[in-house]
């Protein structure tokens, strides 16, 4: 990863501190910004899925501000899409993100938006210098200063969306635009964001442990990912989402999951609007007694299941836009797993699934009760990293048959290096569990 220049002196942006240079007399870039993006448009995914670059925000973002008059102390600002590779290789590291347009005017009069010269200003930042990074052509973004300080241009990155008003729009007020919150939630985004995932081009990825992500849900969509995992305890009466023990607190399944995906559905009708049935597996790790979880889970899932969302069972699997399967206490383990009892008595229309052992007898399995089969890649296929090969390579394609002729798609957690991850998907891996999620960009999902 590529280090910041740090010269004293600071200068604010609008989403966080840019790194300072040495100030000159007039238009020059006076500091640069912390995150990496893409310079120019890439494709990522074995040059399967285009990616947006700076230099095309910046043509977006000037073309609409030109002609504009943006008054004494007032800013002009627009947010974009841009492709975030964190200094390193976009062709095959990155995340889907969004870069922060700005104009400040900081003079006494008006400015007077100059299509073109908004267009140099902001490539200054990408086209050498400072905030130029020659070994992956991308910047880091940052200010450019037009006069003595007269006027600002800002373009910062940023993970996080704004606001819908200022979404590909320019906006004019009194201060900077900021991205969104999470209302209070915990590590979510509300109200969430559910008109920024139009362009997102979904893969076969799991996001593993999705919750101990900066915000969850929202991180795995836009990386694309198809799945999604979150682990439940039962604390008086709530679903709290935690790894560990929480003890009485913490974010619940509802805030984090079930509200954010209806309001995208609501409002979009589609996890992905750019391939609309194209669903998503929302996985329930069961951490404290099954039953109970189980009624709590049926219980918080009833918006799903009242608006249609939710696959189901009846006369074969239905399939919909959201399939829940809870996995963890609700499967009683051993040499011949089953699902809880309840998957069969307490189940509203059959929309709750289990999931299966892939690594063992799946007798008890079938599509009225299970939709996925998981297992622990060390212990079932192969303990230590490199290719799969030889016995070893023959247990995974038996596993993977098993599973698939019985309908089930299949997922490997704890795998042991992420220089596996493309095997497993040209063998047939239907769920890629995967942890860091920038590094998805490197992998051929045969698109």
């Amino acid at each position: 990863m590529k280090g910041s220049l740090f010269v004293a002196g600071t200068v604010l942006s609008a989403i966080g501190y840019a790194v300072p240079l040495e100030k000159r007399k007039a238009d020059y870039i006076s500091s640069c910004g912390e995150t990496w993006m893409a310079g120019d448009n890439v494709n990522s995914n074995a040059g399967k899925i285009a990616r947006v670059g700076y230099n095309s925000a910046v043509d977006s973002f000037c073309a609409k501000a030109g002609g504009q008059t943006v008054a004494a102390n007032k800013f002009l600002s627009m947010v974009a899409r841009v492709w975030l590779d964190y200094g390193e290789n976009p062709t095959s590291t990155g995340l889907n993100g969004f870069v922060y347009f700005e104009i400040h005017n900081k003079r006494g009069g008006d400015h007077v938006v100059n299509t073109d010269n908004c267009k140099t200003y902001l490539k200054k930042l990408s086209s050498g210098g400072e905030c130029y990074g020659k070994d992956n052509h991308d910047t880091k973004g940052g200010t450019y200063q037009v006069g003595a300080d007269d006027v600002s241009y800002h373009a910062l990155a940023n993970k996080l969306p704004s606001s819908f008003e200022s979404m590909d729009k320019t906006v004019t007020s009194d201060s900077a635009i900021t991205a969104l919150g999470d209302g209070g939630k915990g590590n979510t985004l509300a109200p969430f964001p559910t008109y920024v995932f139009n362009d997102v081009v979904p893969v076969k990825c799991h996001s593993h442990n999705d919750y101990e992500r900066d915000t969850a849900l929202y991180s795995a969509l836009q990386a694309g990912c198809i799945s999604v995992e979150a682990d439940v305890y039962n604390k008086g009466g709530k679903l709290i989402v935690s790894h560990d023990d929480p003890g009485d607190s913490g974010p619940t399944f509802q805030d984090l999951y079930v509200t954010p995906l209806k309001d995208l559905l609501d409002q979009r009708g589609a996890i992905f609007p750019g391939k609309p049935d194209q669903g998503l597996d929302l996985l329930v790790d069961f951490k404290g007694a099954g039953d109970q979880t189980w009624d709590l889970v049926v219980q918080a899932l009833q918006p799903l299941r009242d608006a249609g969302y939710l696959s189901h069972y009846d006369n074969g699997f239905q399939k919909r836009l959201v399939t829940v399967i809870a996995s963890g206490n609700a499967v009683v383990d051993g040499d011949v797993p089953e699902p809880i009892a309840k998957v069969r008595d307490a189940n509203p229309g059959q929309a709750l699934f289990v999931d299966a052992r892939v690594d063992k007898d799946m007798s008890k399995f079938d599509t009225s009760n299970s939709y996925l089969a998981s297992a622990d890649f060390k212990k079932a296929v192969q303990g230590g990293g490199g290719q799969v090969s030889g016995g070893n390579l023959q247990k995974l394609r038996d596993q993977l048959k098993a599973a698939h002729d019985k309908g089930f798609a299949v997922r490997y957690w704890d795998v042991a290096s992420e220089g596996q991850w493309q095997q497993l998907i040209d063998e047939g891996v239907d769920r890629l569990n995967v942890d860091n999620l920038q590094n998805v960009a490197k992998l051929d999902f045969k698109l």
